[in-house]
C-alpha cells in the first residue's frame, strides 16, 4: 500500500471527509490520494493562509479535526497565521507538510537550506501545536499519526503537525506491520474525582449566593457540552453571559441570556459580570477582551469558580480564582445536574428583576441618526432576515466584529464562527468555505469589513469554483474605521495608514466580484437596506453584497477612558461604558459600591 494511501485512509477512518490545501511540489501525493481514495474531497484554495483557516473553521463546525495538506517552503510559512488560529483558540487540526527528501534535510545541522525550498518546519511550528514531528522513519507513520489524533483531541484540543519527506510519501507499506501508538496515563484526574468536590462546594456558594451569574466560554462548544449547559441553565433559571466562542450556545431570546460581555460587549452583559456575587465560569480563560485592562475591578465583589480543563489557565489568571476546577466542562455540568435537583432556583428575586431590567434596557444596539447607514442598523437587520439554519462567519477586522457581536442575534440552528483569540484580518472568507464544507454546503453568511476583504480576496474564486452558497457582506466605511477611532481618540485624528489620504485605498468590490463571476449588488441608502438586503438573500448561489456605511460610526458601548492631566488614558471600570449613563441612572442600575481604585 502506497504510504499516502494509508494517511488518507487514517483521516478518513477519524471522521475527516475533506482536506484543504494547495498543491505543490511536495505535497502532489498526498493530494493524488485523496482524490483517488473516495473518502476525503480535496478542496483547493489559492493561498495556504486560507487553507489553513477554512481547515479550523471546519473544525468549528463539524466538531472534528480539521485537515490541511501544505507543500514545504512558502507553503508552511504561509499556514503559519492558520495554525496560530487554532493553538489560540484549541482547535483540533492536522497539518501535513510535504517536506524535501530526508536526505535533503538539515536535521539539527546547523545550515540554513539543503534540499529544494527545504526548511526545518518542526522547530517553526513546535510553539504552536500539541505535537511536531518530522517522519524519519516509513515504520513510525500509523504510530505519529495515531499520536497526532490523540493529542489533537483529548484534553485542551488543539492543532498537531507532521513534516512527511517526499521520499517517504511513494513508499509502500504493509499496514499490518506498523507499530501503533498506545496512549499514556493522563496526568488529569478522573472526572467524578475532579468534579465531585467542586460540585459541593459550588453548590454550596450558590445556595449562599444572592447574584449568581454563569459565564459560557468556547470550552462548552469544544466540550460538547451545550446539551447538559442547557439543561443546568434551565433547571435552576439562572442568568448566564457568553464570550464571542459560546456566543451560539443558547439562542439570543433565551429569557436568562444576558448578553456578551469585554471591552466592547454590551452593556447589560458587562453590567451582570460587575455586579454579581458569584461567578461560574465554564470553559474561559477570562482573557483581556472580556475582562478589561482593569483586572482588579472586574467581577470584584464576587466569587469565582472557573472550571476549565487545562491546569496552566488556572495558575496563570491574573484575576484571583477562589475555586479553580481542573476538569471537562461537560462532566463537570452533568455531575451538577445529577446532585442539584431540579427546579431549585438560586439568587434573590431583586437579582433576577435586575438581570431582567439589563436585558431589556442595555442589549439593543444603538439607534444612530443620520442619512448614513449605521453597521449596528446593517446588522441588526441582517439578523433579522437571516434564516434559522444559517452559518455566520464574522472576519477578524475590528469594527465588523465589535458590531456583529453587539448585534447580531442567535436563532433556531444558526451557528457563529470566528478565530476570536486571533481575530485576524482575511479570515473571514476562507474561513466560510471551510464552515460551509463543515456544514453540510448550508447557507454561509460572510461578514467582513472593506479592509479585511483585501487579505484573501483570491478566495472568492474557491467559492465561485465550487458555487457555495456564501453570501458575502462586505461593509465599506473607506478603510479601518477601528483603527480612525483609536486614532481620533487618542492620536488627534491623525489618520495615517487606515483611509485613502493617510495612505490606504481600497478598490470597488462590486467591480471585482464581477471579474470573478460572482453577482454583486450595492446598498448605499437607508431607504433600500431591508429591501436589497431581503434579495440577497432570496437568491441562490454565491453573491458579494456591498453596503456603504458610515466612515465615522464609532464602536458604542465600549471601555470608558478618562484623559489625566498630563496627557494620558487612564480606564474605566467594565460596568462603566461609554458612552457614559447619567449618573443617576448608572447609579441605580450598579448593586454594588463604586470602583475605588486602590492606593498607588
Amino acid at each position: 500500500m502506497k504510504l499516502t494511501d494509508y494517511v488518507v485512509q487514517v483521516l478518513a477512518d477519524h471522521g475527516v471527509n475533506h482536506v484543504f490545501g494547495l498543491t505543490g511540489g511536495a505535497v502532489v501525493h498526498l493530494f493524488d490520494s485523496a482524490a483517488r481514495s473516495g473518502r476525503l474531497q480535496p478542496i483547493f484554495h489559492h493561498h495556504e493562509q486560507a487553507a489553513a483557516f477554512a481547515a479550523q473553521a471546519y473544525a468549528r463546525a463539524t466538531g472534528t479535526p480539521g485537515a490541511c495538506f501544505v507543500t514545504t517552503g512558502p507553503g508552511v510559512t504561509n499556514a503559519l497565521t492558520g495554525l496560530a488560529a487554532a493553538w489560540i483558540d484549541s482547535v483540533p487540526c492536522i497539518f501535513i507538510s510535504g517536506q524535501a527528501r530526508l536526505s535533503h534535510t538539515a536535521r539539527g545541522r546547523k545550515v540554513r537550506q539543503v534540499g529544494t525550498q527545504h526548511l526545518e518546519v518542526v522547530p517553526l511550528v513546535q510553539s504552536m501545536t500539541k505535537y511536531a514531528v518530522l517522519v524519519e522513519e516509513v515504520s513510525s507513520i500509523r504510530y505519529h499519526l495515531e499520536k497526532a489524533f490523540h493529542l489533537a483531541t483529548t484534553g485542551r484540543p488543539g492543532p498537531v503537525w507532521i513534516d512527511l519527506p517526499l521520499d517517504m510519501q511513494w513508499a509502500d507499506i504493509n499496514p499490518q506491520e506498523l507499530r501503533g501508538f498506545t496512549p499514556e496515563p493522563s496526568n488529569l484526574p478522573e472526572a467524578s474525582e475532579a468534579t465531585e468536590p467542586g460540585v459541593a462546594t459550588c453548590l454550596a456558594w450558590l445556595k449562599e449566593s444572592q447574584r449568581p451569574l454563569v459565564l459560557a466560554g468556547y470550552g462548552v462548544v469544544h466540550g460538547k457540552a451545550q446539551e447538559v449547559f442547557a439543561e443546568f441553565i434551565n433547571r435552576h433559571t439562572l442568568p448566564f453571559v457568553t464570550t464571542w466562542g459560546a456566543v451560539d450556545v443558547l439562542p439570543s431570546d433565551h429569557p436568562g441570556h444576558l448578553g456578551r460581555p469585554g471591552i466592547a460587549g454590551q452593556r447589560g452583559a458587562n453590567l451582570a459580570i460587575q455586579n454579581c456575587d458569584l461567578l461560574i465560569v465554564l470553559g474561559s480563560h477570562l482573557c483581556l477582551p472580556v475582562t478589561g485592562t482593569m483586572l482588579a475591578s472586574f467581577a470584584r465583589s464576587a466569587r469565582i469558580v472557573m472550571v476549565n480543563i487545562d491546569p496552566e489557565e488556572m495558575v496563570n489568571r491574573s484575576i484571583p480564582i477562589h475555586l479553580p476546577i481542573v476538569a471537562d466542562v461537560k462532566s463537570f455540568l452533568q455531575d451538577m445536574n445529577k446532585y442539584v435537583p431540579a427546579g431549585q432556583n438560586f439568587g434573590s428575586t431583586s437579582w433576577k428583576d435586575t438581570c431582567q431590567l439589563y436585558r431589556r434596557t442595555y442589549l439593543s444596539p444603538p439607534t444612530v441618526a443620520g442619512d448614513a447607514i449605521s453597521p449596528y442598523e446593517f446588522v441588526q437587520t441582517l439578523s433579522e432576515l437571516s434564516a434559522k439554519d444559517d452559518i455566520v462567519v464574522v472576519d477578524g477586522g475590528g469594527t465588523n466584529v465589535y458590531v456583529a457581536f453587539q448585534t447580531f442575534r442567535i436563532k433556531g440552528r444558526q451557528r457563529m464562527i470566528l478565530s476570536s483569540g486571533l481575530c485576524a484580518m482575511g479570515s473571514g472568507l476562507p474561513e466560510s468555505v471551510g464552515a460551509c464544507f463543515g456544514s453540510g454546503q448550508r447557507r454561509t453568511l460572510c461578514l467582513s469589513g472593506d479592509g479585511s476583504m483585501q487579505l484573501n480576496i483570491q478566495e472568492l474564486q474557491t467559492i465561485r469554483h465550487h458555487g457555495l452558497p456564501v453570501k458575502i457582506f462586505i461593509t465599506d466605511n473607506s478603510g479601518y474605521l477601528s483603527i480612525r477611532g483609536t486614532q481620533k481618540e487618542f492620536l488627534e485624528e491623525n489618520y495615517i495608514g487606515s483611509n485613502a489620504t493617510g495612505g490606504v485605498s481600497l478598490p470597488d468590490y462590486t467591480k471585482v466580484a464581477a471579474a470573478y463571476g460572482i453577482p454583486a449588488v450595492l446598498i448605499d441608502r437607508r431607504g433600500n437596506l431591508r429591501t436589497v438586503l431581503a434579495e440577497v438573500l432570496a437568491r441562490p448561489g454565491p453573491e458579494v453584497c456591498v453596503v456603504r456605511t458610515s466612515p465615522v460610526q464609532e464602536i458604542i458601548p465600549r471601555q470608558g477612558f478618562d484623559r489625566r492631566a498630563n496627557g494620558t488614558f487612564a480606564a474605566r471600570p467594565l460596568e462603566d461604558m461609554a458612552p457614559f449613563l447619567d449618573r443617576k441612572e448608572f447609579a441605580e442600575a450598579m448593586q454594588i459600591p463604586p470602583w475605588n481604585p486602590p492606593a498607588p
